[in-house]
């Protein structure tokens, strides 16, 4: 598959993402040990997540695979990676964020990856990269919902803390 400069940056850059935010739910998962099985679970995947972008550069030999571009720009997946490592910067610093902020971070940080279409701008002929491609997606979807699914359970408890006396 042939890619321009620019595009294999963004590639690079996807994968950077995905590393990132397993680095995040990593530290997570150290905070917050009794979520830890959660929070390791998603780093898991957020690493697999990176491999599966990875391979799809290196999957498809027919060179039909694309990389739709679109109005996607590495500076904006630049800034990104920056917003993403000014979190765990944030978290580190931070020791009184509490469960509820972390699963609230998350699932905003998920939301933002699939409004900006991040997994669609790969296509291919090839039934490699269809097939990485749709698990992607799926992925996608299923982190929003594992997470937001997490996410409600401290939801109801902090409203119920805000209701008490």
């Amino acid at each position: 598959m042939d890619l321009n400069s620019d595009q294999k940056e963004l590639v690079e850059l996807f994968v950077r993402q995905e590393i990132l935010i397993g680095t995040l739910y990593k530290h997570f998962a150290k905070r917050f040990p009794e979520f830890k099985d959660f929070w390791n679970k998603m780093v898991i995947e957020e690493y697999q997540h990176a491999s599966w972008i990875q391979r799809l550069t290196e999957r498809d030999p027919t060179n039909k695979f694309k990389f739709l571009q679109g109005e996607l720009r590495s500076n904006q997946l630049a800034s990104s990676l920056k917003s993403i490592s000014n979190l765990i910067t944030g978290f580190k610093k931070n020791k009184d964020f509490t469960i509820a902020q972390a699963a609230s971070m998350a699932l905003h940080l998920e939301k933002a990856l699939w409004e900006n279409k991040v997994f669609q701008c790969f296509e291919g002929d090839s039934d490699d990269v269809r097939k990485i491609m749709s698990t992607l997606n799926l992925e996608q979807k299923v982190h929003i919902n594992k997470i937001g699914k997490f996410a409600s359970q401290f939801q109801r408890t902090t409203l119920k803390e805000n209701d008490s006396p």
